[in-house]
């Protein structure tokens, strides 16, 4: 099977403006007050400047590929510091169709449902390790017409039936000759043909003992547990480094780098691809691009493309405060030393990585983030063929989790780290 062959080759050898609101997407009054008034008043903090009363409009600048600039319309946003229904903790993942939004919410194990309109419907799970409870939600997706949460932790995934709230438990044990180079295989997603899929984890100090891992499989197995196939390797980028350098005889330290460039996958909500991205951070020399490609269900490649993009160096002391906050390390015996072979470390990246977060839109697109920018991000939209269709600027506080071309649903978070789920209807 070709999954065999993969692992013998890898590892043997609301409104336009504000006097005039969509009465279809009305503002969420919460509390006394407009959500949507306090929701512009704390975005405009972190971002001086844009135009939320007929729209962002984007300035010029670095971005990835040539695309026309979008503006993004407010339309609803849901939220409150406050209010027990509408405050939001930790959100996973947004998800919606076309009467109602969901939103994953980690801490508190369950799917929490709004209309469009920002009103609370229901909830689905809640925390817990019985049936149709969850522990440690990761991502979620659609199965048909039912609504699939992955659980890390319990290793399961848990299928909604979202107009009666009743659930079916699906439990994930792949039964795969990985032991000896994997911690576990944890829960991903499941395809539009009923395939599961998972993600091995590992150890960092396993990794350095057999001199790197550079790729890991993502494992696609039957409800059964069997496996069935490989459906992509994505690449490490060398995976963790021992430091032993200034440090005790018998001590050694792992680290990941925080500018990491190893491969990004995502889903498409409806499971009928996969999009990978594989965006190795720039080296000085040669076309500075990154590729993406879309995998179908049987990880057949569907589209594969380079994107160029317009590299941006890695200022000077970036550092510097990183390799500060590992000084007080009691194994420390020679600081200068280990201070040399932090910086060496670190310093490899001369460039940052080209993208950050890339997301599967509903409709085929693909959305892509690129490195942080002062207080700004710029994302990238591609349609189904890998053309650029259109680019657009959100605070670096804003992760976008569910998209499509006529809209984008976005996590932010205020001043006070407080989530909101809001919604941008698209004006290209």
């Amino acid at each position: 099977m070709r999954w065999r062959n993969h692992i013998k080759n890898v590892y043997g050898g609301r409104s336009e403006c504000d006097t005039k609101r969509d009465s279809a997407t009305p503002a969420v009054s919460l509390g006394g007050g407009n959500m949507l008034e306090t929701h512009r008043r704390v975005i405009s903090r972190v971002i001086p400047g844009l135009v939320f009363a007929c729209g962002i409009h984007l300035a010029s600048g670095p971005v990835l590929g040539q695309a026309p600039e979008w503006s993004l319309r407010l339309g609803v946003a849901i939220g409150s510091v406050d209010d027990p229904v509408y405050g939001l903790s930790t959100v996973r993942d947004v998800l919606a169709d076309a009467d109602y939004v969901y939103v994953l919410l980690g801490q508190e194990g369950r799917v929490r449902v709004f209309t469009r309109a920002g009103e609370f419907v229901r909830d689905l799970g809640g925390r817990g390790e019985g049936p149709g409870e969850l522990m440690t939600p990761s991502s979620m997706g659609w199965r048909g017409s039912r609504l699939w949460v992955a659980d890390v932790e319990l290793r399961r995934f848990t299928l909604f039936d979202v107009a009666t709230g009743e659930a079916e438990t699906i439990p994930y044990d792949v039964d795969a000759p990985l032991a000896s180079h994997f911690l576990s295989v944890v829960p991903r997603a499941i395809l539009a043909n009923g395939g599961l899929v998972g993600s091995p984890t590992y150890s960092g100090t396993r990794v350095v003992a057999r001199g790197g891992i550079w790729h890991l499989p993502l494992l696609v197995s039957d409800t059964m547990g069997t496996l069935r196939d490989t459906l992509a390797l994505l690449s490490l980028g060398g995976g963790p480094v021992e430091i032993r350098a200034g440090l005790a005889p018998n001590a050694r330290q792992q680290l990941m780098h925080s500018l990491p460039d190893d491969d990004r996958i995502t889903f498409a909500p409806d499971g009928s691809a996969a999009v990978r991205v594989k965006r190795r951070s720039w080296d000085g020399s040669g076309l500075a691009e990154f590729e993406v490609a879309r995998i179908g269900v049987r990880g057949d490649t569907l589209l594969q493309r380079r994107i160029g993009y317009e590299p941006r160096r890695v200022p000077e002391g970036f550092f510097a405060d990183e390799i500060s906050r590992k000084l007080d390390w009691q194994a420390i015996v020679d600081r200068r030393a280990y201070v040399r072979a932090l910086r060496e470390f670190y310093e490899q990246r001369r460039y940052f990585p080209p993208v950050t977060t890339v997301r599967a839109g509903s409709d085929g697109t693909t959305w892509l983030a690129g490195p942080d920018d002062g207080h700004e991000r710029v994302w990238l939209v591609l349609d189904g063929a890998g053309s650029s269709i259109g680019r657009f600027r959100l605070p670096t506080t804003s992760q976008v989790s569910y998209a499509n071309r006529a809209e984008v649903w976005v996590v932010e978070k205020d001043a006070l780290d407080i989530p909101y789920v809001v919604r941008y209807d698209i004006v290209p």
